[in-house]
């Protein structure tokens, strides 16, 4: 398959090639799943959310129920061959695309009669327009109608009056219900995982497909495949997937976890290098401080992959790391064990950069500053020293500095459908504020990736097309404004929100283009009547929303208009007044 800049193609293909493309987008943004309202405690999900979230769950396989993914059921009914793209420049053909287009429709005729007359009919809907065996699709349409029955209950109030009470909560499992839909139904009592079993056998599995397309991403785009990554690792997202970010870090490394006798994952093992067919990457690991405090066996373990292969007796060029390490210590800079040191986090009982509450609260004035407190907050060391003694956040701000200077591409893993990286601060705050910290130290802006797995096949993002998706899913889409709006002050306090971390990720990264912003402002400010609404539900709101789109321009991260600017300021004075009580 082909590449946009292929110096082959004629211009009637190129051509050919942008239009599929951008095809290829709007389906994207079309099919995407998106959370289309707030959650109501003790409310069930309405019928019209249950089919996007049962078409986004039959598209994996599910051994645990014995049920094969639908699209892979009806593209094998149809005859078709979908290919699966090793990396997102890759661009897809007009057959592929209507391809596509075929199975989504089919699959949303069956989850439809699924919904209206049951299984049998489900069952009927796909042998009939695909050609599907029912002994295939049957397990999978009895999951769905299993995951519909239990979507349409919810146990949430009375479990909180039980817990009230100091009665027992049954326990559930904590995950993304795409990514593991046992976590219903809801109102149970959820529990972590063992830290033990974290990478499991299929995250790590998982993940190497996911390492292999982020690697690729990269050496297209730079011509070689990167030296040092910076990754971040969330406590909560590696309870939901099992490890996978975990299992992406020892795949960079080149290592694969080991069992113990107790089916304990206590060691690791270098995967020899004619078989990983690629050099080690040099992996620097910043983890956020629930997962410091709930993955401690975790942390030793990414510690002992680093010092493993920093250890091996191997060419510089195919061990990075090693490498690395070496040079740091050749030039006399410090010992071994500093020059190891790869695993950092926050001081112990600390959590959190704090760049996201200066970056909300517009209290820095250069962007060295935001790099520089990510670095303070997060360089306290952990793992074990050469001798066996533990470390545990001992402050390693040289280390730090040392290792993220020659990073070259920053990572971090999207795992689930309700939060992206522009409904909370804490992706622009980790993600961002270790991109601002290498593009210091390294004297050179990194690649910004994002790995979504919310699809089977997985995508490799830059962070700036990251930012786009989102902006059009989410942000400026109807269905997700007019969403919130319903829920009154508090909606329109999630779309100002929405607006302040597309902020954050100019402040951090400089990934938002003015397209942005500019639509953002005539979306839901220029719009006389949706202004309106927004200062009618919640004025406080709308006058931070107006805030932050002057401080972009003012910040130099857009490039607005000057009658736009006199039209913001004319509307901000509104809104001062009125919260001030000003006839």
């Amino acid at each position: 398959m082909t590449t946009k800049n292929d110096p082959t193609r004629s211009e009637s293909d190129k051509r050919d090639l942008r239009v599929f493309t951008l095809y290829e987008q709007l389906l994207e943004i079309e099919q995407r799943l998106i959370p289309t309202g707030l959650h109501v405690f003790g409310r069930p999900s309405q019928p019209a959310e249950q089919t996007d979230v049962l078409r986004m769950i039959a598209s994996f396989d599910r051994p645990e129920a014995g049920a094969h993914a639908l699209p892979a059921l009806v593209a094998e009914g149809l005859g078709f061959v979908v290919s699966q793209a090793s990396n997102s420049l890759a661009s897809p053909t007009e057959e592929e695309l209507r391809q596509r287009e075929r199975i989504h429709a089919v699959i949303s005729k069956a989850l439809n009669r699924l919904g209206e007359d049951g299984i049998d009919a489900a069952i009927q809907s796909l042998e009939t327009s695909a050609n599907v065996n029912a002994l295939q699709s049957r397990p999978v349409f009895t999951l769905l109608e299993n995951i519909s029955r239990q979507l349409e209950t919810n146990n949430e109030v009375e479990a909180l009056v039980k817990a009230l009470r100091g009665e027992f909560v049954p326990p559930g499992p904590g995950a993304d219900i795409v990514q593991n839909p046992l976590i219903l139904p809801t109102g149970r009592n959820t529990h972590a995982i063992n830290p033990y079993a974290v990478p499991s056998a299929m995250a790590y599995a998982r993940a190497e497909a996911v390492v292999n397309k982020l690697l690729a991403r990269y050496q297209e785009e730079h011509g070689h495949y990167p030296r040092a990554m910076a990754l971040v690792l969330w406590g909560l997202d590696n309870i939901k997937t099992q490890g996978e970010g975990v299992a992406q870090a020892l795949w960079l490394l080149g290592v694969r976890p080991v069992s113990d006798s107790l089916n304990r994952v206590t060691a690791v093992e270098a995967i020899p290098l004619d078989e990983l067919g690629r050099p080690r990457i040099d992996v620097v690991m910043t983890i956020s401080g629930i997962f410091r405090d709930l993955f401690s066996p975790t942390v030793q373990l990414l510690d002992k992959a680093v010092r493993l292969v920093a250890q091996l007796d191997e060419p510089e060029e195919m061990n990075y790391l090693r490498r690395h390490v070496q040079e740091q210590v050749l030039n006399g800079h410090c010992d071994a064990d500093e020059a190891m040191t790869r695993v950092f986090s926050n001081a112990p009982g600390n959590y959190g950069t704090n760049v996201n509450f200066m970056v909300m609260d517009s209290q820095w004035q250069t962007d060295d500053t935001l790099g520089d407190l990510f670095v303070t907050r997060k360089c306290f060391a952990y793992g074990r020293d050469s001798r066996g003694q533990a470390i545990e956040g001992v402050e390693a701000r040289a280390a730090m500095d040392s290792a993220l200077a020659r990073v070259e591409a920053t990572y971090q893993n999207i795992d689930t459908f309700e939060i992206g990286i522009t409904d909370v601060d804490h992706y622009f705050e980790y993600l961002g504020g270790v991109s601002k910290a290498v593009e210091k130290l390294a004297s050179n802006r990194p690649a910004i990736y994002l790995s979504d797995t919310l699809s089977p096949d997985g995508k490799i993002r830059s962070l700036a097309e990251t930012v786009r998706l989102e902006t059009r899913a989410k942000t400026l889409n109807p269905k997700w404004y007019e969403g919130m709006l319903k829920h009154g002050f508090r909606g329109v306090a999630e779309i100002e929100g929405h607006v302040s971390n597309t902020f954050g990720w100019s402040a951090t990264a400089d990934a938002v283009d003015d397209w942005v912003y500019t639509e953002v402002a005539e979306t839901f400010v220029l719009d006389q009547e949706m202004l309106a609404r927004l200062r009618e539900l919640n004025p406080h709101s709308a006058h931070s929303l107006v805030s932050r789109l002057l401080e972009a321009n003012g910040r130099g991260y857009w490039d607005a208009d000057p009658e736009t600017l006199d039209q913001l300021r004319e509307i901000i004075g509104s809104l001062e007044d009125q919260l001030e009580g000003v006839a």
